[in-house]
């Protein structure tokens, strides 16, 4: 070593290295940027958020079983159907999020706050830290916010864990200033995968964003929830389905570990194809209303490499597409329908059970296929709640309602799903037209339909609202963990408990009973 080091400062004082006067520089990694240009950092958390399948099957598996949604899935039904803790599967999205993306949020803010020049890459940046802190907050409850990714500004390496509703009032401020910032005529977003730098759809989706944070409130401050609904009406939300907030990808597997270039949840599903299945509750109430998302979410296929669609045989002799779906909480390997024989190409083929039970359809599958953020039906929904509750400038509510089941049929072409008849779609929205006396039950029954594929607000949207009425069915109470109830929340990672102890025993300490079965602050 001293002879490494005797070479280097015989180099220096000969010249050989030019500016050799600060030997830091020979540690940087020259591949990685210390300086990175805060419009290059944007893509990176638009990436980094769907672009790695193992960590989407974890964030998956736990919320996609608590709501009733899917199972089939190992994973799926064995932690989130059967109730069964796994710390490394609970605490990957804190694990991921906190490591990858925090510190990259607060470089976008820090670098470009005083910047009149950076006005919209700033807004920007203080919208995804919404969007991102959002999804942690609502899994976890207290969570470090304030403090999380600013050790390289503030020298904070154990941040505190900040009230929810503390990071909710910011959440609402960090909007405002979106809103007052973002100028379609100030700096340009070269590198945006949301929105290609158009800012009035940021500003749509910011409000959009804030009208989905407020309707979090109804239940612990219903006077918050109306004031901030009626500000993000107010300000502009998304108005039809070019407004969506979807990422495009790449038709390109990703690796075994770590973010590739495709979808992560069709990397998912393209690695256990023949595993998950759409549950027979969501199937059962999707064929009662006619939902012609049936077969754009969903198909029987053979297993002979090239995915033969086999539903309309299954159909014939089913007649029905709710004994086409398997039982909740079921694995891929119980309680199978009886092998059936259809004619395919002339030739009689002898079908297993379990491909008679209706998966991921293609389209859903393919490593390019978009992940939507925020869409346009899911904002009409919302509208049509917040009208039903007699909310200003909400309009009207059963309107609202039927453009958000125009708009969910039509959203699908993104996926390159088949097109609906005009016929099919009309019908499926003149049967389901809003009822008397249940108009929030059949709101939020479509917002459960409509998040099949986004867990987080599948699992928030019913924590907030109990619907659907989701039960645990608990098909091995030995193993069950939550006492038989459905789980509120995550719970925070085992190696907080070691990294940032003093923290966390302070924030389980504000939570009575910790445990995931205990709800969030906004979950009363």
């Amino acid at each position: 070593m001293k002879k490494i080091i005797y070479l280097l400062l015989m180099i220096c004082l000969t010249g050989g290295i030019s500016s050799c006067a600060d030997f830091e520089d020979l540690n940087q990694d020259p591949s990685k940027s210390t300086d990175m240009e805060p419009t290059l950092l944007l893509p990176n958390l638009q990436m980094y958020l769907t672009n790695d399948y193992q960590e989407w099957h974890r964030y998956f598996m736990y919320p996609g079983g608590f709501v009733n949604q899917w199972c089939g899935d190992w994973g799926t039904v064995e932690y989130g159907c059967i109730g069964i803790k796994q710390d490394s599967y609970m605490a990957e999205l804190w694990l991921q999020r906190y490591t990858r993306l925090a510190k990259s949020i607060v470089d976008i803010i820090e670098r470009t706050k005083d910047d009149a020049e950076s006005v919209n890459i700033n807004a920007l940046g203080r919208v995804m830290r919404v969007y991102i802190y959002n999804q942690l907050t609502d899994m976890y409850g207290d969570i470090p916010y304030f403090e999380a990714g600013a050790g390289y500004y503030t020298g904070v390496l154990k941040p505190r864990y900040d009230l929810q509703s503390e990071i909710y009032d910011d959440f609402f401020q960090q909007l405002d200033m979106a809103q007052e910032q973002l100028d379609p005529n100030a700096d340009l977003i070269p590198y945006d995968h949301y929105y290609n730098g158009d800012i009035t759809k940021w500003k749509k989706f910011a409000n959009s964003l804030r009208l989905r944070l407020a309707m979090r409130l109804i239940k612990v401050d219903p006077e918050r929830a109306r004031k901030e609904a009626e500000t993000a009406i107010r300000n502009g939300v998304m108005e039809s389905n070019a407004d969506l907030c979807m990422i495009k990808y790449e038709n390109q597997a990703n690796p075994s570990s770590g973010p590739g270039r495709g979808n992560a949840l069709a990397n998912r599903f393209r690695q256990e194809p023949r595993n998950f299945r759409l549950s027979k509750k969501l199937i059962t109430y999707m064929e009662e209303t006619s939902d012609p998302r049936i077969r754009l979410y969903s198909a029987c296929y053979l297993d002979d490499g090239q995915n033969t669609d086999i539903t309309d045989m299954v159909y014939a002799l089913k007649r029905s597409y709710s004994e086409m779906a398997r039982e909740t909480d079921h694995f891929d390997w119980e309680k199978n329908p009886d092998p059936i024989t259809l004619t395919i190409d002339g030739k009689e083929v002898e079908v297993d059970g379990k491909y008679q039970l209706l998966q991921p359809a293609t389209w859903l599958m393919e490593y390019d296929a978009p992940y939507i953020n925020m869409s346009y039906a899911e904002v009409e929904l919302l509208l049509a709640e917040a009208a039903v509750r007699g909310w200003s400038g909400a309009g009207n509510a059963a309107t609202h309602f039927e453009n958000a089941l125009r708009a969910s049929v039509e959203q699908m072409s993104v996926y390159g799903a088949p097109s609906v008849s005009a016929d099919a779609l009309e019908r499926f929205v003149s049967s389901n037209a809003l009822k008397s006396g249940s108009e929030l039950e059949q709101i939020n029954m479509q917002l459960w339909v409509g998040h099949l594929l986004n867990p987080f607000e599948a699992y928030a949207n019913w924590r907030r609202t109990n619907i659907p009425e989701i039960t645990m069915e608990n098909p091995d109470k030995e193993r069950n963990q939550s006492g038989g109830k459905t789980p509120r929340r995550l719970l925070y990672p085992i190696e907080e408990q070691i990294k940032n102890g003093d923290n966390y025993r302070e924030a389980i300490a504000r939570v009575p009973g910790y445990d995931w079965t205990i709800g969030v602050w906004w979950d009363k």
